[in-house]
């Protein structure tokens, strides 16, 4: 077995293991201690009638993680908090990535959310267009198309449902505009459940969609977040895609920290390991990656730098380090940013 097959086994055995330990050593304080089973009678007498000390305590506490994680994912525009802003925004920007053994891939991206008059912020037309060759490019940042051009355009109506703290479902169809004048209409749900816990919460999104070109396809992406010390946080993300015209099932796991440094820089470690389960499950790719992003000059403007080291199995797991700099300008919702950045 050479170094190479080595490291693979080696990442594939590991990754789930420090994943799991991320999620679970948090929460092991609380659920150390049996519980034995007890009357329902006695177990209502111990409930206080009104909310105590401790009650509030806790709902401070959760407040405070979703409020982070909802700062944290509109200063990076995760994709989750761009689905579910009720406000207008056009983003607009250059980039460009750089890869060993690669020429330099320049990328445009432009994404529009404007909202609809007389529906109360709930219709929505969104507008997209990617030119992007980078190794995490896709319609979710979560998913590697293994160095494959993704030159999409897309244009839809999306109709918000509910919007609530712990739960938020909306519909979309539209047209994407893909490669080699690709034609696809698209139409699915989507819904995105919060599960508040002691000091962490744990976020599930589910999006369905139907393409008159692929079939059907289904996103699951489940996080569990908390705050750390230090102005730090913590976010756990297991997500998987299926695909009707796909074999077998990709997943990911991703744990990540962030970093912010002040109000307006902040920084995300990343750790992404990508399998796939057809023609074998296997492990496809590994890849760490630090994010900076920073607003410059104006609230409207950000300027990212974003190294890279991927170990991929169609290089034989051989380190690949990158570079990614990136522009954006973002208009709209500026002012309305919400949450606070961790502490």
């Amino acid at each position: 077995m050479d170094r190479y097959q080595f490291l693979q086994h080696r990442i594939r055995f590991l990754a789930p293991i420090a994943f799991s330990l991320f999620w679970l050593l948090p929460s092991a304080v609380v659920y150390a201690t049996p519980v034995d089973a007890a009357d329902p009678a006695d177990v209502k007498a111990l409930e206080p009638e009104a909310p105590n000390r401790i009650d509030r305590a806790r709902d401070v506490v959760s407040i405070n993680v979703n409020d982070v994680a909802r700062w944290l994912d509109s200063f990076f525009l995760d994709e989750r908090f761009i689905a579910e802003e009720a406000y207008t925004r056009i983003r607009i920007g250059p980039g460009a990535f750089f890869e060993q053994g690669e020429s330099p891939k320049p990328k445009l991206t432009l994404n529009a959310k404007i909202n609809v008059p007389h529906f109360n912020e709930r219709l929505k037309l969104t507008i997209s267009g990617d030119t992007d060759d980078r190794p995490d490019a896709s319609t979710e940042r979560s998913f590697n198309p293994a160095r494959t051009r993704e030159d999409e355009a897309n244009i839809g109506l999306e109709y918000t449902l509910r919007d609530k703290l712990k739960i938020n479902t909306s519909m979309s169809t539209g047209i994407k505009f893909g490669r080699e004048h690709i034609v696809d209409m698209y139409a699915g749900p989507r819904l995105r459940r919060t599960f508040i816990l002691d000091d962490a919460q744990v976020r599930f999104t589910e999006r369905i969609r139907w393409y008159t070109d692929i079939g059907w396809e289904s996103i699951t992406r489940l996080d569990y977040e908390r705050t750390l010390p230090k102005a730090l946080f913590f976010r756990g993300t297991i997500a998987g895609r299926w695909r009707e015209e796909d074999p077998g099932y990709r997943y990911e796991i991703r744990p990540t920290v962030f970093h912010t440094l002040r109000r307006r820089a902040a920084i995300e470690y990343q750790w992404n390991t990508l399998f796939e389960t057809q023609p074998r499950h296997r492990l496809e790719e590994t890849n760490l990656r630090i994010r900076y992003r920073q607003q410059k000059w104006r609230n409207w403007l950000f300027f990212e730098i974003n190294p890279q080291i991927a170990f991929r199995n169609d290089d034989d797991f051989r380190p690949t380090p990158g570079i990614e700099f990136r522009i954006e300008a973002s208009f709209g919702g500026i002012d309305e940013r919400p949450g606070e950045p961790p502490e």
